[in-house]
C-alpha cells in the first residue's frame, strides 16, 4: 500500500530534486525508509498521536535527518523550518478569511476548549490547568507529543519549528482575537502556556 504523501515529504522531494539532482533518488529512498522505521517504531502510539506522528513529526524528523547527508545541521533545520513556515503561513490565511464572517471569532475559544477537552480527557498527563469560558481558553500543557518525540529521537531542536508554527497560524486572526503564550516545552521552557480569547 502506498503511503500518502504529507506536506513535509512533498517539500523535501521539492528540494532534493531542484538543489541535488544528482542524488534526488538515493535521498528519497533514505528518506522513505527512515520514515518506515520511524512509523513502525511508532506503531504502538494511540490514535490521537498518531494523527500527529504521522502528518508532521516523523515527516519531519525524516527530512531533518536526510537533509544532514548533504548540508549542514543548521541548515537541515531552517530548510525544514521553511516547510512548517509555508503551511502556518498558507493555515493563517485561510482561517482569516473564514473569520471575516461577522461573530464566527466568538467561536474560536470555544472550538480550542472543545479540542482540548477531546485529547486531555484520554491524557490527563497532558494538561495541567485549563480555563474555559466567558471567551478565554487557556492550558498549561505539560507534556507534547512534538517536545517528546523529537527529544525522544535527538533532535529536540527541531520541536522549535512546529511552536513557531502555532505563533504564525494564530496570531492575528482577527482584530477581537489575541492569541498568547509566554512559554513552551520546545523552546525549553518547563510547559506550554496556551490562550485564545476574545478581546
Amino acid at each position: 500500500m502506498k503511503r500518502k504523501e504529507t506536506y513535509l515529504s512533498r517539500d523535501f522531494r521539492e528540494t532534493v530534486a531542484l538543489r541535488f539532482p544528482a542524488r534526488a533518488k538515493e535521498l528519497n529512498t533514505a528518506f522513505d525508509m527512515r520514515l518506515s522505521a520511524l512509523l513502525a517504531e511508532n506503531v504502538g502510539a494511540s490514535k490521537e498521536k498518531q494523527y500527529h506522528l504521522k502528518r508532521q513529526i516523523l515527516p519531519g524528523i525524516a527530512a531533518y535527518e536526510t537533509l544532514q547527508r548533504v548540508m549542514p545541521k543548521e541548515e537541515a533545520l531552517q530548510t525544514v523550518h521553511g516547510y512548517v513556515e509555508r503551511l502556518a503561513r498558507t493555515s493563517h490565511k485561510q482561517l482569516a478569511a473564514l473569520l471575516h464572517i461577522p461573530g464566527l471569532y466568538r467561536l474560536v475559544p470555544g472550538v480550542f476548549v472543545k479540542f482540548t477537552r477531546s485529547v486531555s480527557a484520554r491524557s490527563r498527563a497532558l494538561t495541567q490547568r485549563l480555563q474555559a469560558g466567558n471567551g478565554v481558553w487557556r492550558v498549561d500543557m505539560m507534556k507534547c507529543p512534538y517536545h517528546d518525540t523529537c527529544t525522544e529521537y535527538g533532535c529536540p531542536e527541531l520541536c522549535r519549528c512546529f511552536c513557531d508554527s502555532d505563533d504564525i497560524s494564530y496570531t492575528g486572526l482577527h482584530p477581537k482575537l489575541i492569541w498568547h503564550r509566554t512559554k513552551t516545552l520546545g523552546r525549553g521552557d518547563d510547559r506550554c502556556d496556551f490562550c485564545m480569547k476574545v478581546r
